[in-house]
């Protein structure tokens, strides 16, 4: 029997999906992880075959050679939806002679000024941006990207320290922030470099799109891309960048959404990915058409997202890219189950600290519009309230609009308890 690995820098729900597509497969899954207590490895029971223990799963050479004294047969494939380690898994994999897309291709889309760069050679339509790594370049960089803007991490996720500014002072205080957090953060991605890059002291500045935000996944495989679902995300609360996100997308024309996957699609060639997935996030801008915001490569949207595009299109991504992640021909697919539209709403935990009880589910089920209730987090993580981590997420249907939305997610905010203590 084959074994295909998988490799989790934390706790994620994505190896719940993933793992039963390999093993359906007749593969042997075998989890690669940082050491974790017995209650966590017990939750693991059944949806993987073996859990191996690595300190540092960033480093593709121990994961090579721990993967070489895995006893399962030939090794099928390497797979990761861990953001912070796609790149060096990915180079893993072309250790282990298994690699399915370069590692130079994940390691570039890392990195979101070179991505931005790489998009504006191929002449995609994109935001002015530059990098910041001293106060001294305050005023240079505001006279280069201009006001409104986004200051972001270089390699960030989940909206971590994402600020936008209108002045100088502004931009000045969001490079202390991010200069003062970064160092000090528990996120081992802004401690490694990325080539000659600090991620930790150079930061991310672009001008500010404007326009509704639309969210893609693409699937590519050997060398031909397909969207799968368009989702809108609209921003009901300006406190969290995601609270809503539906499909299809309100209000949105054909021919419109024709351009924005094109967008999607022309992103994902020319950055060169190939046997992979990638969640596209893009602003129809009123000036420049449908714009990338970012390029998550080596994964499709995150929490529950890919589960309204499989009832909705009958496409399971992560089946499809379990099958990539081995070289296997594509799944059979079903057909829709729920081809109306649908949407997802998120809560959030109210501040910071470590998650003690999970409270209010079965009210949040009882709602009407209220499909299933899935939650992505757990008791004794540590959630804080810089980053946009999911802690609840709903699966919803009969709404008519974004206001709808956004009153059903006030009254299941009122609902959910997630309670913390301080840490």
């Amino acid at each position: 029997m084959s074994t295909a690995v998988l490799v989790r820098e934390a706790r994620g729900h994505w190896v719940g999906e993933v793992a039963p597509s390999m093993r359906a497969a007749g593969h042997r899954v075998v989890l690669l992880a940082p050491p974790m207590d017995a209650a966590e490895r017990a939750a693991l029971d059944g949806v993987v075959d073996d859990i191996v223990a690595l300190d540092d799963v960033h480093d593709p050479e121990a994961v090579a050679a721990k993967v070489r004294e895995i006893d399962g047969g030939a090794l099928a494939g390497i797979f990761t939806g861990s953001d912070g380690a796609i790149a060096s898994t990915a180079h893993a994999a072309e250790l282990l002679g298994v690699a399915r897309c370069p590692a130079s291709v994940f390691a570039l889309c890392a990195n979101k000024f070179a991505v931005r760069e790489a998009l504006a050679a191929a002449g995609l339509p994109g935001p002015a941006h530059a990098l910041i790594s001293s106060a001294d370049e305050v005023a240079s960089v505001a006279s280069a990207v201009g006001f409104p803007a986004i200051v972001k991490p270089v390699n960030g996720a989940g909206s971590n320290l994402v600020r936008t500014v209108s002045t100088v002072d502004e931009l000045a205080a969001a490079y202390e922030l991010l200069a003062a957090r970064l160092p000090e953060s528990a996120d081992p991605r802004y401690h490694r470099p990325l080539g000659t890059l600090d991620p930790s002291a150079t930061f991310l500045v672009e001008g500010l799109l404007s326009g509704p935000e639309y969210a893609v996944d693409v699937l590519v495989r050997d060398g031909v891309a397909e969207p799968v679902e368009i989702l809108d995300k609209p921003l009901i609360d300006e406190r969290k960048f995601e609270l809503a996100l539906s499909c299809p997308p309100a209000g949105l024309p054909a021919d419109r959404a024709e351009l924005v996957t094109a967008a999607a699609v022309a992103a994902v060639r020319a950055l060169g990915l190939d046997n992979t997935c990638a969640h596209v996030e893009l602003i129809d801008d009123a000036d420049r058409g449908p714009t990338i915001v970012e390029v998550n490569a080596g994964r499709p949207a995150g929490s529950i997202m890919p589960l309204l595009a499989k009832l909705r299109t009958g496409i399971d991504v992560f089946a499809e890219l379990a099958a990539l992640a081995v070289d296997a021909p594509p799944p059979v697919r079903e057909p829709a189950k729920l081809p109306i539209p649908l949407g997802m709403l998120i809560l959030y935990a109210a501040g910071s600290g470590r998650l003690t009880r999970i409270g209010g589910l079965d009210e949040i089920a009882e709602l009407p519009e209220v499909i299933d209730v899935v939650t992505t987090v757990s008791p004794g993580q540590v959630l804080t309230d810089e980053q946009e981590t999911y802690a609840v997420n709903l699966v919803v249907a009969g709404f008519a609009d974004h206001d709808d939305l956004a009153a059903l997610h006030a009254e299941a905010s009122k609902l959910v308890q997630l309670d913390l203590e301080e840490v």
